[in-house]
């Protein structure tokens, strides 16, 4: 099972959905996680640092969502500006998205919305 960590788009958003630390326990769990380049830019950790811990690092941020069982996220899904596609629209159907979501903020609710189509959102 793929588990996914995206660098967080967010304005201002440094932090980062897992750490070295946690990568290390979700691969001895059984799981495999890929983490998008750049992603603990924010908060110090280095691309190597999640090597080290055994994650691979991707840089196709479309190709990761496409193919990930479970995405980590520390915000909501927000719309990619570099891919001009929103975070939800690149999930996998039926994937399951980890993330804090605000469902009563009238801006969100389509987004919501989206998320119960596309995921294990229920």
């Amino acid at each position: 099972m793929l588990i996914v960590i995206p660098k967080e788009i967010l304005p201002e958003e440094k932090r980062v959905a897992a750490t070295p630390e946690t990568i290390k326990k979700y691969i001895d769990l059984g799981f495999t996680v890929a983490v998008e380049a750049g992603a603990g830019e924010g908060v110090l950790i280095s691309d190597d640092a999640y090597r080290s811990a055994g994650a691979t690092v991707a840089a196709d941020v479309e190709k990761m969502f496409a193919e990930a069982d479970v995405v980590l996220k520390v915000k909501q899904p927000e719309f990619n500006q570099q891919k001009g596609k929103h975070e939800v629209d690149m999930l996998r159907n039926d994937s399951i998205l980890i993330t804090f979501l605000h469902p009563a903020a009238p801006g969100n609710h389509e987004m919501i919305r989206n998320c119960r189509k596309r995921t294990s959102l229920r």
